[in-house]
């Protein structure tokens, strides 16, 4: 690729176990921070140190743009104004959608790893745009990153179903 543009896109499956248990643990975070809002939610890591920076959740109800992964980028912006985006990785509970990716590849994260993918999503009955992470980031050629998907998806996936159900049924 010219100028040594990579884009990696990995599955779960070509992990090892010991980066297998190390993302689980990150994306575990994520899951943890769900208390009654959309399942959508993301934590940022300084993935040289393993520190967690900060997090977010989807604020859908307050603007349909406030994304779990939006609200963690601008939270990681206000907290750590002098960050190196470069030494950062975006843990997300859900493949984000080319809006949240758009804005990942904007403030230079090299890193994104999801649960559900958008795929999954769409079997389910959420609406999505038809565009998924790798598709986005190979749209902007100066962009280079790692994404890896699947991560604890058996129980995002769940999550999210048994959160869009209740939606559709009126009880959510």
């Amino acid at each position: 690729m010219p100028g040594g543009r990579q884009i990696l896109v990995r599955s779960q499956d070509a992990l090892s176990d010991e980066e297998r248990r190390r993302h689980e643990r990150y994306m575990q975070m994520a899951i943890d921070l769900l208390d009654g809002c959309a399942p959508f939610s993301a934590v940022i890591v300084d993935h040289e140190s393993g520190e967690v920076l900060c997090h977010g959740v989807n604020r859908g109800r307050e603007n349909r743009i406030y994304h779990g992964e939006i609200d963690a980028m601008i939270n990681c912006r206000n907290q750590h104004p002098d960050v190196d985006w470069s030494k950062l990785t975006l843990y997300s509970t859900a493949e984000p959608c080319p809006i949240c990716m758009s804005a990942l590849i904007w403030n230079g994260i090299p890193r994104l790893i999801y649960g559900t993918s958008i795929q999954t999503l769409t079997s389910f009955g959420v609406i999505q745009i038809g565009l998924d992470t790798a598709t986005v980031a190979d749209a902007a050629p100066f962009y280079s990153g790692e994404i890896i998907g699947g991560i604890l998806h058996e129980r995002t996936d769940e999550m999210l179903k048994t959160w869009w159900d209740a939606r559709m049924s009126g009880q959510g």
